[in-house]
């Protein structure tokens, strides 16, 4: 096999500034054509859990060579499951070329141990958010692979400031959030912390747009990134709806998805402002804010959920009862609903 394309922090070095758009991004990627978009470059993956499957379909759908280390060997045979029904499903919705269809199973590598990710350019942490495992990993990996190899932690709260302080070479490290399902949604946030280099930023912005994603950079590191700030705070507000008595949890899952459900794909909150009136926004927000739940303990109701092991439909228990047809209809319809509004946003997507 020859040796396979490197996207590192040495390679990346595109000579654009920081400002660079991702439209603008997305169509020289598109002019540049497949060469460049999906060479057959090595991505290694850290932690084989939803997460990490979901990842790798994405990678593999675009052409990538994926190199997955998990310590639970058995994640590894269900690794080759998800992507299987993955693809297949991509292909149904004729999302993936039928050259990459074809070849994905060459492309996807056991790892023995995280020394087999020695030649990736780039390497996803997806381990659950433990600040002394992944710093673990993170020195582990200084001692095996190149100063240059971009390391992106897949975290989802914790400050990318806080993950590279005192690593080597602290400029490649940066924090790349991703969404589930991962191989379909065009969702990322590319984090860069204090230390993250332009050429690391650049780098990862490139390879986002390179598996179809839409990504979205932020300016500074935070601790909860864009989304999951903006998610949690409705989340406590939700629960303390429920919790004060003003309405069930089925009249708030109601009342959310046919009022902010159904314009937030569109939209977002500033661009909703924009359609609808802003001053309007305003007088609300003079009453409403001092209102709001402020709370910073974990809602009672989600403690009890906890303490009760309620995962969902994952082991059909959660705010809802299912039963497992139920909960297999539920994650059967999410899937196919995240391809439906894939379509949707595409069709709506501004194309300046």
């Amino acid at each position: 096999m020859p040796a396979p394309k490197r996207l590192d922090a040495a390679n990346a070095a595109p000579k654009n500034s920081i400002s660079m758009t991702t439209k603008r991004m997305g169509r020289k990627v598109a002019k540049s054509g497949k060469d460049e978009a999906s060479s057959k470059q090595r991505v290694g993956i850290i932690g084989l859990g939803l997460m990490g499957q979901g990842i790798a379909a994405c990678l593999l759908a675009y052409g990538y060579e994926v190199v997955g280390f998990d310590t639970d060997r058995r994640k590894h045979t269900a690794t080759t499951r998800h992507v299987t029904v993955a693809l297949a499903e991509l292909k149904k919705q004729k999302l993936v070329e039928a050259g990459f269809l074809k070849s994905w199973k060459s492309r996807l590598h056991t790892a023995s141990s995280l020394a087999d990710l020695a030649s990736c350019g780039l390497i996803i942490e997806c381990v659950r958010e433990d600040l002394e495992l992944k710093c673990s990993i993170f020195a582990e990996l200084e001692a095996i692979v190149p100063r240059k190899t971009i390391i992106a932690s897949n975290t989802s709260s914790l400050p990318v400031s806080l993950l590279q302080a005192g690593r080597i070479a602290p400029g490649r490290y940066i924090g790349m959030h991703w969404g589930e399902p991962a191989q379909i949604m065009r969702y990322l946030e590319i984090i860069p912390g204090k230390q993250t280099s332009k050429t690391t930023l650049q780098a990862c912005l490139r390879f986002g747009v390179s598996c179809g994603k839409e990504p979205a950079v932020l300016k500074q590191d935070i601790r909860g990134f864009l989304s999951n700030r903006l998610m949690y705070a409705m989340l406590r507000e939700a629960c303390h709806l429920v919790e004060s008595g003003v309405a069930d949890v089925e009249t708030v899952d109601q009342s959310f998805r046919n009022d902010i459900g159904w314009w937030a794909l569109l939209a977002g909150p500033f661009r909703w402002m924009d359609l609808t009136g802003i001053p309007a926004y305003a007088a609300v927000m003079e009453g409403l804010l001092p209102e709001l739940s402020t709370g910073t303990a974990v809602p009672a109701m989600m403690q009890r959920m906890v303490k009760r092991k309620a995962f969902g439909i994952a082991n059909q228990k959660g705010f809802y009862p299912y039963t497992k047809a139920t909960a297999a209809k539920w994650e059967k319809d999410w899937v196919q609903f995240t391809y439906d509004i894939r379509k949707l946003a595409e069709r709506y997507t501004p194309k300046s």
